[in-house]
């Protein structure tokens, strides 16, 4: 008995595994279509991923570069109705309602860091430019001023210098080189080495990397 089961049972075996042969083929390992939908699948996901870092930068290079506008044009409005820049606004406490930083000095320069954190204030209380007073203008994560162009703001080492020539300058701190390549591109001539749109910092070795 034991010896005619042995071969029934024996053949039964072989059956099963030749007819489930060619489930595990088939499952061990991808087709060439399967592949392409996958690497398409990733493809999308980077692009996407990618062009969601694209549309994040270009947003904060425009608001970036309005913010600088607006206070340049704050600036020069300022100067326009009072002859005297802010932060070196000589009369500036009693012309301007609630100020809690003294005048400057009226010498045509911001050139202490006194004028420089008053500047920003002067212009909210004179309503030529939004924030609060007292409070550092801040655009995402960078901080806007108007300063004066002193030894204050030069690079060390190998970064560039501003002019001689500059006197007052709208300050932009906390910006990193894409960014700022990015303004200088859309503001001056896309080498932040030159022109005027400079940096305190080297974005590569021509001034343009990002």
């Amino acid at each position: 008995m034991q010896l005619a089961t042995q071969p029934i049972l024996g053949r039964q075996v072989k059956r099963a595994l030749l007819r489930s042969a060619p489930l595990r083929r088939g499952q061990q390992g991808f087709t060439l279509v399967e592949i392409s939908i996958v690497l398409v699948i990733i493809g999308l996901i980077l692009g996407g991923i990618l062009n969601a870092q694209s549309v994040i930068r270009n947003a904060q290079t425009k608001d970036s570069i309005k913010a600088l506008n607006d206070m340049t044009a704050a600036a020069r409005q300022f100067f326009d109705r009072y002859g005297m820049w802010p932060g070196d606004y000589s009369n500036a406490v009693l012309s301007l309602p609630g100020l809690t930083c003294a005048n400057g000095n009226g010498n045509g320069r911001i050139n202490n860091n006194a004028e420089s954190t008053c500047a920003s204030q002067q212009l909210i209380r004179a309503g030529m430019l939004k924030g609060t007073a007292g409070q550092p203008i801040r655009v995402r994560s960078s901080t806007f001023s108007v300063t004066g162009a002193t030894a204050a703001l030069n690079g060390a080492g190998t970064a560039p210098t501003m002019p001689a020539n500059w006197v007052n300058v709208v300050r932009v701190q906390t910006i990193d080189c894409d960014i700022a390549v990015q303004m200088d591109r859309a503001l001056d001539d896309g080498n932040i080495l030159t022109g005027n749109f400079r940096a305190t910092d080297v974005c590569g070795a021509n001034g343009n990397a990002q």
